[in-house]
């Protein structure tokens, strides 16, 4: 007898490792989906701007300025996590979202320690299945935002709460992991206010007052003495997020709250409801006092979360989110519970059965969707991975992509200025780009050309042969009328990709650019002579090192003959709107016959001082250069 314990022991250990191997994995593929595919939204761009991935590397300090900023209403610790994350793997979604989706495998091992710590092995296995499998938990440990990590650290914070509060021995490292892990929670998010009270309230109800007892709260007290100073900053954004009209007016009713936080908690199935309500009549019966009073957590927590919102009103269905926090807990609970039913492994499996098919079928369906804010509006973005994946290392640093989109919202300049367009063509292909509307026509398409691509002298221009956008032809006739086609790099049933160039140019002409010692650079620089139209029109491209410089430094077109008599001359600011394209047209009328220059000049605004520059096709410094040599016929 005695040398079968161990083999039982060691065949659990087996079993249960297998069986957490199996979930952790299950976690990691539902996470893993689509992280190359689905398009980054909102509030990822949101998060890659303010960790300075349109500019890295932003410093830490930096980091926690535009977080104060740009997103008053959050606090900075995932911020600085994943711009560090990002120096190591780069920007591409894929790498990006790695982090979370790590983040929520160890929440879900940390569930397994936590249960099987507070209420057996047993108890451990079914929370962490539970957990792992639950549909609107998933999309967050998808989501490259804070939520998988501040999910991640809610789950080790209860579990070293526990065996701060319960456990005889005291040890210090405990107590310090007790804090830190406090204070990482308080600057992961701020419901982590909330999340810290629905503990303080059980600990403060349940436990027996002793030494132990007083170390939760000595902790607690610490960690909120290290986030005090961040407190003005996280309460004026909170209070300014809460005034905006368009949050408080969608702003849920307490009723519509509760309702759809029982549907997301139960894998959008009312019939995992009715099984809930069986546990519930478990709890009534056997009541176990353990799972009793454990409850109070996340009663505690709905509380807070709906008082919250009656008096703030920031909690609108699409911000479902926030109830995250409950299902810790709660998911505890009816693990607690589970355990102690009659022939618990057969009830228990048949449990996890329609739990995770109720899950698989939700996480699948469109409804899910309509709870995560504007994640559902991606779908009607234009194929923006497809462009990365079969344009990266064909493009040219002044190309501009030129396609079409379902939902305008991917042009939209948010935060710094930046779109979801940006995310991927400036940050991954290092080229500029827009998009048409589908459905644009009459004076709608008129304006849409203009705004995306008038005075864009090379353009990529991508479509989807088999699903052509009303507003293509269009748009294919306004390219053909200025531009040239050249070269076709992506001929796909799906893909379309095709260049093209303004119709002054030829498809293999190289840039022309000059780079002025203040830093200012003209990127390209060209211009055509028309006879029938006494005109010369001239395009010359412009980028500056600081946007200082916009204010201090002026540019000179000027039309000049061979003896340098000046004959027209047009002066722009830097700052006048001429980045990055700068097109103009200089008179020829009534020119003598002869041969003709234009020239480029840039000079500083109040000395009227010209600034040397190097002609990089040929090496030449100088402060005056040549953009085209003409002849004006008698």
């Amino acid at each position: 007898m005695l040398s079968r314990a161990p083999k039982r022991g060691i065949a659990r250990s087996v079993t249960d490792l297998a069986l957490m191997t199996a979930v952790l994995l299950l976690v990691f593929a539902f996470g893993a989906n689509g992280l190359n595919t689905d398009p980054i939204w909102t509030d990822e761009l949101y998060a890659i701007t303010n960790m300075g991935g349109f500019d890295p590397p932003f410093s830490p300090q930096e980091i926690i300025n535009s977080v104060a900023d740009n997103f008053p209403d959050h606090v900075p610790l995932f911020f600085l996590i994943g711009a560090a994350w990002a120096r190591l793997v780069g920007w591409a979604q894929f790498a990006l979202r790695l982090m979370p989706v790590l983040a929520g495998v160890l929440m879900i091992a940390w569930m397994y320690r936590l249960g099987s710590d507070m209420f057996g092995r047993f108890a451990g296995k079914l929370a962490a299945v539970l957990l792992g499998t639950s549909a609107y938990m998933i999309l967050y440990i998808h989501d490259f935002r804070m939520y998988s990590l501040f999910l991640m650290l809610a789950t080790m914070h209860l579990w070293i709460y526990w065996r701060l509060a319960n456990e005889k021995a005291t040890d210090r490292l405990i107590f310090v992991m007790f804090v830190v892990s406090a204070v990482a929670l308080l600057y992961t998010h701020f419901f982590s206010f909330i999340y810290v009270a629905g503990i303080g309230v059980y600990h403060l109800i349940s436990l027996n007052r002793s030494r132990r007892w007083r170390l939760p709260l000595l902790g607690w007290c610490a960690a909120a003495m290290l986030f005090l100073p961040y407190l003005p900053v996280l309460v004026a954004g909170v209070m300014r997020a809460a005034n905006k009209y368009n949050v408080t007016s969608r702003a849920a009713p307490a009723i519509d709250l509760v309702t759809t936080f029982l549907r997301l908690f139960g894998n959008g199935s009312w019939l995992i409801l009715l099984l809930f309500l069986l546990l519930a009549y478990a709890l009534i019966k056997y009541r176990p006092s353990a799972a009793v009073k454990f409850l109070l957590i996340p009663l505690t927590l709905v509380a807070i979360i709906i008082a919250l919102n009656e008096v703030i009103g920031i909690i609108p269905l699409t911000r479902m989110r926030y109830f995250l926090i409950v299902w810790i807990p709660l998911i505890l609970v009816v693990a607690a519970i589970l355990q102690i039913l009659p022939h618990r492994r057969s009830v228990s499996a048949l449990v996890l059965l329609a739990w995770m098919v109720a899950g698989f079928q939700f996480y699948r369906s469109n409804e899910i969707m309509t709870f995560v804010g504007s994640m559902f509006q991606t779908r009607r973005y234009p194929p923006m991975q497809d462009y990365v994946f079969h344009l990266e290392g064909r493009v040219r640093p002044q190309d501009f992509l030129l396609g079409f989109t379902d939902y305008n919202y991917v042009n939209e300049e948010l935060t710094l200025g930046k779109s979801v367009s940006d995310y991927y063509l400036e940050l991954q292909l290092g080229i500029d780009g827009g998009f048409i509307p589908r459905g644009a026509y009459g004076e709608w398409l008129q304006e849409s050309i203009r705004l995306r691509f008038r005075g864009q002298p090379y353009l990529l221009f991508t479509y989807n042969p088999q699903d052509l956008a009303r507003s293509h032809e269009g748009v294919l006739e306004a390219i053909q009328a200025d531009y040239v086609a050249c070269d076709i790099l992506v001929d796909l049933p799906h893909l379309h990709v095709q260049r093209y160039v303004d119709d002054m140019l030829t498809c293999d002409r190289a840039y022309a650019p000059i780079n002025y010692q203040n830093g200012v650079r003209i990127v390209d620089r060209f211009a055509r002579y028309l006879p029938e139209s006494d005109l010369v029109q001239v395009l010359t491209g412009w980028e500056v090192e600081d946007e200082e410089l916009l204010y201090e430094y002026n540019v000179s077109l000027q039309l000049i003959s061979s003896d340098w008599s000046k004959f027209e001359q047009v002066d722009r600011h830097l700052h006048d709107d001429i980045l990055k394209w700068y097109r103009e047209e200089l008179s020829t009328n009534d020119l003598p016959p002869g041969d003709y220059h234009v020239m480029v000049i840039v000079y500083d605004s109040e000395t009227v001082r010209k600034v040397t520059g190097t002609d990089l096709l040929n090496n030449r410094s100088d402060s005056i250069f040549p953009i085209l040599t003409f002849r004006v016929e008698s």
